[in-house]
């Protein structure tokens, strides 16, 4: 692990220490977290962090994808 050093405002500081504290962190867990959440998975691309993301409401969505894609069949 390398050390590093920040810089926060102090508000940016006090809400970040509540966080980790409800979330029963370190302040340094709680800023790995949001480094590795905000940079994309690795070996994929940056898109990949969007996957599953959006809900149709429709079960069969995966099987109709390229109508939505591309449109009705003709």
């Amino acid at each position: 692990m390398i050390r590093t050093q920040i810089s926060l405002d102090e508000q940016e500081y006090a809400l970040a220490k509540e966080e980790a504290k409800a979330l029963g962190l370190s302040l340094a867990e709680f800023v790995r977290r949001a480094v590795r959440e905000a940079l994309p998975p690795r070996g994929e691309g940056p898109w990949m962090r969007f996957a599953g993301l959006v809900e149709t409401g429709d079960s069969r969505s995966s099987q109709s994808v390229d109508e939505v894609v591309y449109g009705q069949k003709d």
